[in-house]
């Protein structure tokens, strides 16, 4: 029992990176061992059979005997990992025991490959929805039958590697996905950026969707400056599961603020039993403020606009005493010192100034480098 809970980590740590590949033929190798496809995906009628081939192959260089293995699945964290699932231990939209086999080892010579045929038996009364399961390849036989409810279900530890399998029968399914959070990893960022959008799609129907689009990068003038594509690899949300996405959008320069918006669209065609293609949209805002360019500009105003102060108070002193000599009070020394404005309004005018100089400053920056 030990040694099969320790098979079934290995092998959700090695799904983790086939999940929500895109569906194409392209090789999963680990080990020595490759196997291609890594994912059937399709959609059937109930009461069908399916005969499909995997292509395995050793690349190893020495001999290996590999059996097959069966399993279920269904999605576990937000991470896209899928759960292993002995067949016929837990009740849901699970297909391994549909899936004829050999069980009988394959020899296989260093860097041979086989073709194995396999087929899928869908049943009559299979209801509309998605069901999932895993054909495995590893190098220690099934320690029980390969017949009935459970079959492949006892798995030793080994060398092994595999392919999902995803299908969707059809008939009146039910798609539903809903956008539950659209944000950016910080509200604020400075120059050079590098954004980090996470978009969390929620599974609320019993088919898988594939939510695929754009997200859109408005300034604070409305233009867009910047797009990402969202999920081209084409992966899959389970139902009753939620999936997050992770886009970057990186840039040099940036100021004021950005509107993101994420346009996503899903969903199988009515021709094919599906609800036609749905869309999802959601906004999110974020700020980019150059703190390396504005910090050294505002000390500048700052020193200079305290040296234009200093120099007209000393003028305006000067301009004083010449005024009174020629008046002939040259004489005098009790004379009262002009005090100029208040405290208040001096700092508010300062203040006022610093401000307006500040933002036309920043306007023409943004109009010749960055609009």
């Amino acid at each position: 029992m030990k040694k099969y809970f320790v098979s079934l980590a290995l092998f959700s740590l090695f799904f983790n990176f086939l999940l929500f590949l895109p569906a194409r033929t392209v090789g999963a190798q680990t080990i020595g061992i490759k196997i291609s496809p890594v994912r059937y995906e399709e959609l059937v009628e109930p009461g069908v059979r399916i005969n499909r081939t995997l292509s395995v192959e050793n690349q190893s260089d020495t001999p290996k005997k590999l059996y097959a293995y069966l399993r279920d699945f269904r999605a576990e964290g937000e991470g896209g990992q899928p759960k292993l699932i002995a067949p016929g231990t837990e009740q849901g939209y699970f297909l391994a025991s549909w899936i004829d086999i050999s069980g009988e080892g394959i020899e296989f010579a260093p860097y041979e490959a086989h073709e194995i045929h396999f087929q899928i038996n869908v049943p009559a009364d299979a209801g509309p929805g998605g069901y999932y399961g895993a054909i495995l390849f590893g190098t220690k036989p099934p320690r029980l039958k390969f017949e009935g409810e459970e079959k492949g279900a006892g798995m030793a530890v080994s060398q092994q590697t595999g392919s999902l399998i995803l299908l969707q029968v059809k008939g009146k399914v039910k798609e539903e996905a809903r956008i539950r959070e659209f944000v950016t990893d910080k509200g604020l960022y400075s120059t050079p950026f590098d954004i980090e959008f996470l978009t969390r799609i929620e599974n609320l129907g019993n088919v898988h969707v594939k939510p695929i689009g754009t997200i859109s990068i408005n300034n604070m003038f409305n233009k867009e400056i910047g797009s990402i594509r969202v999920n081209d690899g084409g992966a899959n949300v389970l139902p009753n599961s939620i999936r997050r996405f992770s886009e970057n959008w990186q840039g040099d320069s940036g100021f004021g603020r950005y509107v993101a918006s994420i346009g996503l669209s899903y969903g199988t065609s009515a021709n094919l039993g599906g609800q036609g293609k749905q869309t999802l949209y959601t906004e999110t805002i974020f700020w980019i403020v150059p703190w390396r360019i504005i910090i050294p500009i505002v000390l500048t105003l700052i020193i200079l606009l305290s040296l234009t102060i200093l120099f007209l108070k000393l003028y305006k002193n000067r301009a004083v005493r010449q005024a009174m000599e020629r008046a002939g009070y040259g004489r005098v020394r009790m004379v009262k010192k002009y005090q100029g404005p208040s405290p208040i309004i001096y700092i508010s005018v300062i203040l006022l100034v610093i401000l307006i100089v500040v933002f036309m400053i920043m306007s023409l920056i943004y109009f010749f480098l960055f609009a």
